[in-house]
């Protein structure tokens, strides 16, 4: 960390004061770090780890030194004063308006995406006429202004970087959700703030589109592009931020009048509409292509990102899909037992299958005849699909069985029916032929070639 300050200073990329300023944080961090224990000292200790990988992989340029020692502040700060977090919390600073989140074990991170969130919600208050919100321009400026110096240069584009590991991925990495929301808090802090250098960093935000993973987020599908929600996996189509990053880019395209977002807007548009249909499970939505179910806040949020886009571009795909997972919400699991593959059979193990429509938490109950319980179970969570439960009847006879689904809203959908378990029946002993004389067994088959010629 000492050698990439000193090029730092020595490129004239800081001034002597801030070179210093900066080595007084990295030591108090360090100094800080030896006093404390436990998960304090773990977490300020990941960070502190982050940034001098950063610095030994000679990736910590002169651009990424306000979001690293930012970083490195808050989270001496935080760990050596404030109360243990729950994972995922979100915290603020005093005045400074930068929202970080907590991700356990890798310490305090900015969140870019949550602070562009905040932004937009400001702009908001500021063209909405029908706003229930009290416009705030001071607090959108100072805001987008954070932002702005926050962000650094990535391939020669400004980028909002996330400095932890996540997924897989290695940092500093980026995400097209994150890109285009940012370029849209911005576009819409021009059109409420009337600054010309928001429009500018909105316009500067772009690059991300057009440069590919791992440095920006622009990967080729036929006649068009996806943009991946993490540029160090290029691979992984998650719908929800791909659909968000093209409200963003034609929000950007409108407000700005830019030539190059409307054009980033339909390159990704065409390939977004093809791709609509493979999240729809029929019942439920996908989080990402070929995936696990989504959760219920994925979901809506889907459903939200569709119903924008149907609003802006009417186009019947967008707007039918926003329906369609709309009513998927309210809609119980559709639930069907099937029939055992195999006869069920006492003290002999066995099994009980039925599908699913969609993710749900299942009790599974079934009775003998007398109405005692011979197996129960919970199980929470299961995905769509074809399911089994072990069972080893006990006695022969009916069973009754009970299976509630509950989804993902708390619809229930409850399903009852018996099946029976068989003892295995003895085959009868073949009958010894009895002796018959040869003109006896004669006169039988002259019995049967006569009964078969009658026919």
């Amino acid at each position: 960390m000492r050698g990439a300050l000193r090029r730092a200073w020595l490129e004239q990329a800081i001034s002597r004061s801030t070179y210093e300023e900066l080595r007084g944080v990295w030591w108090r961090a360090n100094r800080d770090r030896q006093r404390l224990s436990g998960t304090r000292r773990a977490e300020l200790g990941a960070v502190i780890a982050m940034a001098e990988g950063l610095a030994r992989e000679r990736r910590l340029s002169a651009g990424r030194l306000d979001a690293v020692f930012l970083t490195i502040r808050r989270n001496r700060e935080f760990w050596m004063t404030r109360a243990l977090p729950r994972p995922g919390a979100r915290v603020t600073f005093g005045r400074d308006p930068v929202v970080f989140e907590y991700y356990a074990g890798r310490g305090l991170a900015i969140q870019p995406l949550a602070s562009f969130g905040k932004a937009n919600a400001l702009a908001g208050a500021c063209v909405r006429a029908a706003s229930p919100h009290r416009c705030r321009p001071a607090a959108l400026r100072r805001l987008l202004e954070r932002m702005v110096a926050l962000g650094s240069e990535r391939g020669g584009f400004l980028a909002w970087e996330y400095l932890v590991a996540f997924g897989g991925g290695s940092p500093p990495w980026i995400s097209a959700m994150t890109q285009a929301t940012g370029a849209q808090a911005l576009a819409r802090g021009h059109r409420a703030l009337g600054e010309q250098a928001f429009a500018g960093a909105a316009r500067r935000a772009l690059g991300a589109f057009s440069a590919a993973p791992p440095v920006g987020i622009a990967v080729p599908s036929g006649d068009g592009a996806r943009y991946a929600m993490y540029s160090f996996a290029p691979d992984l189509q998650i719908l929800n931020g791909e659909l968000q990053a093209l409200i963003g880019l034609r929000d950007v395209a409108r407000i700005t009048g830019s030539d190059r977002a409307r054009r980033l807007y339909a390159r990704g548009e065409r390939v977004a509409r093809r791709s609509v249909r493979a999240f729809d499970t029929g019942a439920w939505s996908l989080y990402s292509a070929g995936g696990a179910e989504s959760t219920l806040s994925y979901h809506r949020l889907l459903a939200g990102f569709l119903d924008g886009l149907c609003q802006r571009t009417a186009r019947p795909t967008y707007c039918a899909a926003g329906q369609r997972f709309a009513r998927y919400v309210a809609e119980p699991p559709r639930v069907r037992l099937l029939t055992p593959s195999r006869k069920l059979r006492p003290r002999q193990r066995g099994a009980i299958a039925f599908t699913l429509s969609k993710v749900s938490d299942v009790m599974l109950q079934v009775r003998d005849r007398r109405g005692r319980v011979a197996l129960s179970r919970g199980l929470r969570g299961l995905p769509g699909g074809r399911h089994s439960v072990a069972w080893v009847p006990a006695h022969a006879g009916r069973h009754r069985v009970r299976i509630v689904a509950i989804g993902p809203n708390a619809t229930r959908a409850v399903v009852r029916s018996t099946l029976r378990a068989e003892t295995v029946s003895t085959s009868k002993r073949k009958a010894k032929p009895s002796k018959a004389t040869p003109a006896t067994t004669r006169a039988r088959s002259s019995g049967n070639e006569h009964a078969l010629g009658t026919r």
